[in-house]
């Protein structure tokens, strides 16, 4: 398996960072009005832990299923397996790590997962 060269590794990590940072600015501005005061414990610690459950439940499924796929991209740039396919272990195509930088899947195996998951609904 050949690694992506550190700079293409490095601009994906900030699209990544970039894309986590959206959902969570996305929350704080349309969950703000959730927070709210608790007298107990040191005011810093209730803070942070608001601030992390209105995140958690303002975030609809699919907010929730995206930041969980881009935390998982993050901890593959760490374990340099970031940009291969988790179905066939190909290099997934720039082109569409450009378009989704969290994707687990080249497009032909995500097609035939989506396929797959259509028939067993049938």
């Amino acid at each position: 398996m050949n690694r992506m060269d550190t700079k293409k590794v490095k601009k994906y990590k900030q699209l990544l960072l970039s894309a986590k940072q959206s959902l969570i600015q996305h929350v704080l501005k349309t969950g703000s009005e959730h927070v709210s005061y608790n007298d107990q414990g040191d005011m810093v610690d209730i803070a942070e832990t608001q601030i992390n459950n209105t995140i958690v439940s303002t975030l609809s499924d699919l907010d929730q299923i995206k930041l969980k796929e881009i935390e998982d991209a993050l901890e593959k740039i760490t374990k340099r397996t970031y940009g291969f396919c988790e179905g066939t272990g190909k290099k997934i195509p720039e082109a569409r790590l450009n378009h989704i930088p969290w994707t687990r899947y080249t497009a032909d195996y995500a097609q035939k997962l989506e396929q797959e998951n259509r028939m067993t609904k049938s």
